[in-house]
């Protein structure tokens, strides 16, 4: 596999967007982000390649601030390519059921149209991915619509660095989020190692997490 493909493929964003997950191959993610206010939040992602054209995942992002579970949303969900001959970049379709839980407790519906792309700056290989998501309450609660976007680059075989902007809006209030961050991997096939920080409304943030193929 030429290398601009491995810089691509072996530092995917938790959430592959529009690259399909090589067929019996897995992806398992651990992430927590902990805010200067005393806030923290964690998140578990997995996928896996069913077929070639097939991809099961399933994601729960929580309120851990209290050592326990707390309010949260948790989703299954599949994806699918959307084919397009002879282009450099990725289109694909994801479709979920999920619901909150803690406090309340709401089934969703959600949808997700993914943009994906190999790129080359600085005469280094990497990636570019963007994401728009709705997130469809079927009850009374509000919809949320999601825009996330992802530039990595590869600096050599242990380090990749990755910048994330995220857009939310719920009920009509807007939030951007930015997120810099720096993924090791000791060695190959081994786990790799996400430290970030992220910045929304004036409140800076520490993430750490761990992403893991198999």
């Amino acid at each position: 596999m030429p290398f601009f493909l491995l810089s691509i493929f072996g530092a995917w964003p938790a959430g592959a967007g529009a690259w399909m997950r090589e067929h019996g191959t897995g992806f398992l993610s651990y992430s927590g982000v902990y805010q200067e206010t005393g806030k923290l939040d964690g998140s578990v992602y997995l996928e896996y390649g069913l077929r070639p054209k097939l991809t099961l995942g399933a994601k729960v992002d929580m309120d851990m601030t209290y050592g326990r579970a707390g309010n949260g949303t948790g989703f299954l969900f599949l994806r699918k390519p959307i084919l397009i001959k002879e282009r450099e970049y990725k289109i694909a379709y994801e479709l979920g059921i999920g619901s909150t839980f803690g406090d309340n407790s709401e089934s969703l519906l959600r949808t997700v149209l993914s943009y994906g792309r190999g790129i080359k700056a600085w005469d280094r290989y990497g990636w570019l991915a963007i994401d728009g998501t709705v997130e469809w309450a079927l009850g009374d609660g509000p919809d949320t619509l999601k825009l996330d976007t992802t530039f990595g680059l590869t600096l050599n075989d242990r380090f990749k660095v990755m910048m994330q902007m995220f857009v939310s809006d719920t009920d009509g209030e807007t939030g951007p989020t930015l997120a810099p961050s720096i993924i090791w991997q000791p060695r190959p096939k081994a786990p790799s190692f996400v430290v970030g920080i992220e910045g929304k409304d004036g409140v800076l943030a520490l993430k750490l997490g761990m992403w893991r193929s198999f």
